[in-house]
């Protein structure tokens, strides 16, 4: 949103490369990418490298419609700024894709519950879903007001842009857990440096008996 996230992804590449690899992706064949800033912040490149040299990446990048609506003060049904019904995967078959990954857009689905049930119809059986994401919520927020230094830099920051940055989404791991529950297997979740992980893989038919 303010041009910074190819900086900090780059800055944090070692935490890049954890997610890619809990995504199995040396055998996917085919592997569904949503993020903000995807060819900038290096996640198309980086996944190109990773797959097979005839593995597929469906990448949809939401960063233009996340700042249109956050700068025009748009919310969606959660009551926050710039999240919208993710309808992506709509006309995706069942079981299509390997491997999904969630890299700087999990804030801007307005509802996780729906998500997280149309992102797993079109994740194979045994095939994993990751997140990553550097946010702006509580937890920012709560470090920011420890230091009023920090808290006067963050306020001004966004008094330039007129947009009341408390008004942002924020999808905690623990809400991804909730939304996803039973349909992930195997789930794990870290924070560390502002970024929050989450990752689970979509049972399989063994695992159910």
């Amino acid at each position: 949103m303010l041009g910074g996230l190819p900086y900090m992804w780059r800055k944090i590449a070692d935490e890049k490369a954890r997610i890619y690899d809990r995504l199995n992706l040396a055998t996917a064949k085919r592997v569904l990418l949503i993020g903000e800033s995807n060819e900038s912040c290096g996640f198309v490149e980086d996944l190109r490298r990773l797959l097979p040299a005839d593995a597929e990446i469906t990448s949809i990048d939401v960063i233009d419609r996340a700042r249109d609506m956050c700068f025009a003060g748009e919310m969606g049904k959660n009551g926050a700024l710039g999240t919208w019904r993710w309808d992506y995967v709509d006309k995706i078959a069942d079981n299509y894709y390997d491997a999904i990954a969630v890299m700087q857009g999990v804030q801007h689905t307005e509802d996780w519950t729906e998500t997280a049930q149309h992102l797993t119809r079109v994740l194979k059986p045994g095939g994993v879903l990751a997140t990553g994401e550097l946010s702006l919520g509580p937890p920012f927020e709560e470090k920011a007001s420890a230091d009023i230094h920090l808290l006067y830099i963050v306020e001004k920051i966004f008094a330039g842009i007129k947009m009341d940055w408390r008004k942002l989404s924020y999808w905690s791991v623990d809400d991804l857990r909730l939304a996803f529950g039973d349909r992930l297997t195997d789930q794990g979740w870290y924070v560390n440096r502002g970024l929050e992980s989450f990752w689970g893989r979509k049972p399989t038919l063994s695992d159910t008996k």
